[in-house]
C-alpha cells in the first residue's frame, strides 16, 4: 500500500514536470526566447521527453499496484470472506524476494513459519465451509493489526511478512531470537481459541506449526515447502511447534512400518520401571512405565530408536494402550503373590489423551485387572496440557475425581505457561534433565531450579527432578527443598522381575532406616 502512494505521488510529480516544461517551452517557441537563451531552451526540450519516460513508467508501477492489490483483494473476497488487501502468495514472494537486499537485516536469521487454520475445524454440517472462511478472515485480521504493522501506528513493519494461501498462513520475519517465534506461536494459539469461543466455531484440539530457518540463498519456494512438511510432522506427532530439519523429507519405509506390526503381534514391546525415591521420608513412593522394543533383529531399542516410526504408521494408540494394559497385569500380578506395588505412573501421548474414549478406556481396563485408580498416575506434557486448556481441565479433573493423579512433565522445556500451574489441576510437576544437568557447576541453573521448586510448591505441588545422575545432584536437590528424585543414581529403568528385587531389597532404602 505504501509503494502505491509512492508510485503516484512519483507520477504526478513526473506529470507536473512534463506539463510544466511542455508549457514553458511552447510560451518560449512562440516568444522567440530560444533565440536569446538556446541553452535554456535546449534543457526544456530535453526535460519533455525525460519526464514523459519517468511518467510512463511510475504510472505503469503505479497501475501494476493497482491491479496487484485489485486481485488481492478479489482473492481474499472468495477465501477470506472480505475484500482485505492481506498478502497473497506472489505480493507475499516479491516483498521477502525485496527485504533480503535490505542490509541492516543481513545480520538476523531469517525463518519461515507455515500454520493451518481449515483443519482444525470440526463442525460436520453444512456451516463448515462458512465456519472455515470466518476463522481465517479473523485470524488474518489479527496478524494484521498484531505482526505487520507497529504496535499502535499506521506504519508496516520492514522484517515481517505475512501472507495467506491455498488455506495456509505463512509468517516471513528476520530475527536471532527463537523465544520470538515461540511467542509468536504462543500469541496466534491463544487468539485462535478466543476466536472459536467468541463465534462458537468447534476446533481441534491445537493448531499445529511449522518453522524452517532459511539458510544460504534464498530459495522462498522450497523454504515454504519446508515449512510446511515441518507444520505436518506438528499435526502427526501432536507438537505445537516442529523447526524442520532435513531428515523429515525421509519417510519411512513399508519394511519398517511391518516391523512394528509384526512386533507388536509377536509381543517384542516390553514395559521398564524406573522408581522415584521420596527424600523427606526417605522410601520410593512410586515409578515411571517407560516403553522398550526387545528386537530380534536390532537388540532392545529405546523410544528413540522407534516411535518416530511409530507416530507415522499411525500406531501410537497401540503402543499407549499396550504400555498401560501391562502395568495394570504386573500391578494385578504382584498383587496376587503379596508384593510390595508402588503407584505407577504413564506416559500418554496428546492424541490418546484427547480422545473421546480415553476415561473409559481407562477405567475399564482398571476395573478388568482390579487395580485400585490410586495405583495409576497420568503422565501428559506441558505441550499437552496447553494444546486445549479447557478441555485438559475437564478431563483432569475427571482423573482426579476417580483417584488417579495426574502428573505435568518435562515442566519448563518449551514455553511455559507458569498460569498453567493455577490453571490446570496437577498433583505433581516433573522438572525436565535439561534443567538438572548442570545445577552442580552452573549457578544460574540452579537458580532457575530453586525457582521452578518454590513456583511448584506455592502452588501445592510435588516436585519431581528428572535424570539425576550423581551424588552432588542430590545434595543439592535436598537444600532446595525438592520433594522426590527420579534418574540413575537411584536407578536406572529395570524390566518388572528386577524392578520387584529392586524395591525388596536395595541399598537407599535400607542404609537410610538405619540412620
Amino acid at each position: 500500500m505504501g509503494n502505491r502512494k509512492l508510485n503516484l505521488a512519483l507520477t504526478i510529480i513526473a506529470g507536473i514536470v512534463f506539463l510544466g516544461a511542455f508549457v514553458v517551452t511552447l510560451v518560449f517557441l512562440i516568444n522567440g526566447i530560444d533565440d536569446k537563451y538556446p541553452i535554456a531552451g535546449y534543457i526544456l526540450l530535453s526535460t519533455i521527453p525525460l519526464a514523459s519516460i519517468l511518467f510512463v513508467y511510475f504510472f505503469n508501477k503505479y497501475m501494476s499496484i493497482v491491479v496487484a492489490v485489485r486481485n488481492i483483494k478479489s482473492e481474499n473476497l472468495y477465501n477470506l470472506g472480505e475484500a482485505t488487501a492481506f498478502f497473497g502468495i506472489q505480493a507475499f514472494i516479491a516483498k521477502v524476494t525485496a527485504l533480503t537486499g535490505v542490509r541492516k537485516l543481513a545480520k538476523r536469521k531469517q525463518y519461515l513459519i507455515a500454520f493451518t487454520a481449515a483443519n482444525l475445524v470440526t463442525m460436520q454440517n453444512a456451516n463448515r465451509d462458512d465456519a472455515v472462511t470466518l476463522l481465517n478472515a479473523k485470524i488474518a485480521k489479527f496478524l494484521d493489526k498484531t505482526l505487520v504493522y507497529k504496535p499502535n501506528s499506521k506504519k508496516k513493519r520492514n522484517d515481517i511478512v505475512v501472507c495467506f494461501n491455498r488455506g495456509s498462513f505463512l509468517i516471513y520475519l528476520f530475527t536471532n531470537d527463537e523465544h520470538e517465534i515461540r511467542h509468536i506461536v504462543d500469541d496466534i494459539s491463544n487468539e485462535i481459541f478466543k476466536i472459536a469461543d467468541l463465534n462458537q466455531v468447534h476446533i481441534y484440539v491445537q493448531p499445529f506449526f511449522g518453522v524452517t530457518e532459511i539458510e544460504g540463498n534464498l530459495n522462498i519456494l522450497e523454504s515454504i515447502e519446508n515449512a510446511g512438511i515441518a507444520r505436518n510432522v506438528s499435526e502427526r506427532n501432536f507438537e505445537t511447534l516442529t523447526f524442520y530439519h532435513e531428515s523429515f523429507r525421509k519417510r519411512s519405509s513399508k519394511e519398517e512400518i511391518d516391523e512394528i506390526n509384526d512386533a507388536l503381534a509377536n509381543n517384542e514391546f516390553v514395559v521398564y520401571y524406573q522408581p522415584k525415591f521420596h527424600l523427606a521420608t526417605r522410601r520410593f513412593i512410586s515409578a515411571e512405565a517407560l516403553v522398550r522394543w526387545d528386537s530380534k533383529k536390532h537388540g532392545l531399542l529405546p523410544p528413540s530408536k522407534f516411535i518416530p516410526i511409530v507416530e507415522q504408521a499411525g500406531l501410537i494408540h497401540e503402543i499407549d494402550t499396550f504400555v498401560f494394559k501391562r502395568v495394570c497385569e504386573d500391578l494385578n500380578e504382584a498383587k496376587r503373590r503379596g508384593r510390595r506395588i508402588l503407584p505407577v505412573s504413564i506416559n500418554f501421548s496428546l492424541y490418546e489423551f484427547y480422545s473421546s474414549e480415553f476415561l473409559n478406556s481407562i477405567m475399564a481396563l482398571l476395573e478388568r485387572y482390579q487395580i485400585n485408580p490410586s495405583f495409576i498416575e497420568i503422565e501428559i506434557t506441558e505441550a499437552t496440557s496447553r494444546a486445549n486448556a479447557f478441555t485438559a481441565i475437564s478431563i483432569i479433573k475427571k482423573l482426579r475425581d476417580r483417584g488417579i493423579r495426574v502428573l505435568m512433565d518435562d515442566f519448563g522445556v518449551g514455553f511455559s505457561n507458569i498460569g498453567n500451574l493455577r490453571k490446570i489441576p496437577f498433583d505433581a510437576v516433573k522438572i525436565d534433565k535439561s534443567f538438572i544437568d548442570d545445577i552442580t557447576t552452573d549457578l544460574k541453573s540452579r537458580a532457575i531450579v530453586k525457582f521452578l521448586i518454590e513456583l511448584c510448591q506455592a502452588n501445592d505441588l510435588e516436585v519431581i527432578a528428572e535424570g539425576v545422575d550423581d551424588k552432588d545432584q542430590v545434595e543439592i536437590l535436598k537444600k532446595l527443598k525438592c520433594n522426590t528424585i527420579q534418574g540413575f543414581f537411584y536407578s536406572q529403568a529395570l524390566p518388572y522381575k528386577e524392578y520387584e528385587k529392586f524395591l525388596l531389597s536395595n541399598q537407599f532404602e535400607r542404609k537410610e532406616s538405619n540412620n
